[in-house]
């Protein structure tokens, strides 16, 4: 049966990070993903589940551009910096609004969401990119320092293996799992640009350095806003 194709939404920084009084409103379109996990190995009953544990990634924040220059962003939010210097060179990855069709066996794929207390979680972003250093999803990044939500986390990782029937199969450190797509699923790909298409009201995640300072030489990820 063919799959209908993915709505083409922008989804921006904003439309992400909502206050709670609209997060009725939004949760048919954050529950646009079903994660199905299957782990290979032997047989037998599996164990009785624990409590639900996150992955430990490494230390970013996220900011939003007030202003951006030759060189360098002026930033609000994030550690409190007010600047962001960006050497000759810097990396930056955007996230932008992707389908299906745009995914391709190879590429690093990230589900990012927020867990909750009955080991569950509500779906904030899917992230596809070419990969990057330690299984990363893009450079340096899995995918979720950009949404401004320290919640959000990748909850499942891997190398896509497939795309067929409306989901993409996933080779995980657990096994296969497959991300099956709803319409309006919030999927984006991480795409290199240069920091010229960084613009006022996007929103960037940056790495910290040793000291807990950003480090923009490690490159960017960039979710647009508005």
């Amino acid at each position: 049966m063919e799959q209908p194709a993915l709505a083409q939404r922008p989804w921006t920084a904003r439309q992400l990070i909502l206050p709670v009084a609209a997060a009725a409103g939004v949760v048919a379109c954050l529950v646009a993903v079903i994660i199905a996990a299957r782990q290979t190995g032997g047989g037998g009953a599996p164990p009785e589940p624990g409590p639900m544990a996150m992955p430990a990634g490494a230390g970013y924040a996220a900011f939003t551009v007030e202003r951006a220059e030759a060189g360098r962003l002026a930033v609000s939010g994030g550690t409190g910096a007010s600047e962001l210097a960006l050497p000759p060179g810097t990396r930056v990855w955007v996230l932008e609004p992707a389908a299906p069709g745009d995914i391709r066996p190879g590429m690093q794929a990230a589900v990012i969401g927020v867990p909750n207390e009955v080991r569950n979680a509500t779906i904030r972003a899917i992230v596809v990119g070419e990969g990057g250093t330690g299984g990363a999803t893009a450079g340096p990044f899995a995918g979720h320092e950009a949404l401004g939500e320290a919640a959000a986390l990748p909850l499942v990782t891997g190398r896509v293996e497939r795309v067929e029937a409306g989901r993409m199969v996933l080779a995980t450190a657990a096994g296969e799992a497959a991300v099956w797509f709803a319409e309006g699923a919030p999927l984006f790909a991480a795409r290199e640009r240069t920091s010229e298409a960084i613009g006022p009201g996007d929103r960037v995640g940056v790495l910290l350095d040793a000291a807990g300072q950003p480090d923009p030489a490690a490159g960017l990820l960039v979710l647009p806003g508005e």
